[in-house]
């Protein structure tokens, strides 16, 4: 049985905290797979909450299917990734939520004093080589199968509280939208490349430029794509631009049919 989901007030949030956070739903909700999902959270959230590294895990326990992603690029050796599989507890945070039941976003801070986040395993073992001394997580459960996280990492400034409602008012939409597809493991495995990353490593295009391309590919105009971002229209007419000239194509449209054969399909936009 799904959950059911409560959206928490978001009253407290400032105009245009408010305005990214919706701008953050509708890119999440407008992908077609959950490749593209994982890079739209990440995307979008970062634009909400500043770090050094932004990490979101889907778990299924049972079938032991993961998706995880980690922005703007994994910082882990595979023994400290090995590491932190293993000895899970060390992590302050994961013990606090197994021991509260606790589904609210928290610091480290508020969990741990900073002396004993120090000198636990995890930051020893797994954190401090690169220097990760500030996190922020908020843990999902998606369903009664699936559970997820999603991680804010830095190394030179605490998160605010602020931060915190910003994730609480997230969660119940991540749930909505990963409950949208009704096989979301069977769509996409989790080594998928999203249309994102494949069009800044096979195009050579920055990560905003891959964004108004995805965008460009889905229908969007200039201006919707300007909304959809927080940018100026401007802005997406200076990356459509860039975007031509990047992949020497004469027009928006022989872009867009070029776009979509790269993301592996050949239809039109709706």
């Amino acid at each position: 049985m799904i959950p059911a989901v409560e959206v928490p007030p978001m009253h407290s949030l400032s105009r245009s905290t408010l305005q990214r956070l919706l701008n953050a739903i509708h890119i999440m909700n407008c992908v077609d797979n959950h490749a593209d999902f994982a890079m739209a959270v990440l995307d979008g959230m970062s634009r909400l909450i500043t770090a050094d590294f932004t990490n979101l895990h889907v778990l299924n326990p049972a079938s032991g299917e993961l998706l995880h992603v980690i922005a703007p690029e994994n910082p882990y050796t595979e023994d400290e990734i090995a590491y932190y599989r293993s000895h899970p507890d060390q992590n302050p945070l994961v013990a606090y939520y197994r021991r509260s039941g606790d589904t609210h976003a928290r610091r480290m801070s508020e969990v741990a004093s900073h002396d004993e986040y120090l000198s636990s395993g995890i930051f020893r073992h797994c954190n401090a080589r690169i220097g990760i001394r500030y996190i922020l997580v908020i843990p999902l459960q998606v369903d009664e199968y699936t559970v997820a996280g999603l991680t804010f990492m830095r190394r030179q400034r605490d998160f605010s509280a602020q931060d915190g409602e910003v994730l609480d008012a997230f969660a119940p939409h991540f749930r909505l939208a990963w409950q949208r597809h009704p096989n979301p493991w069977q769509l996409v495995p989790s080594d998928a490349m999203s249309s994102r990353q494949r069009f800044m490593q096979e195009l050579e295009l920055t990560t905003r430029e891959a964004d108004v391309l995805y965008w460009i590919t889905e229908g969007k105009q200039n201006a919707e794509i300007a909304q959809i971002l927080n940018i100026s229209l401007f802005t997406v007419q200076k990356h459509v631009a860039n975007i031509l000239k990047k992949t020497q194509l004469e027009n928006r449209s022989v872009l867009t049919v070029s776009a979509l054969k790269l993301r592996g399909t050949g239809k039109p936009p709706a």
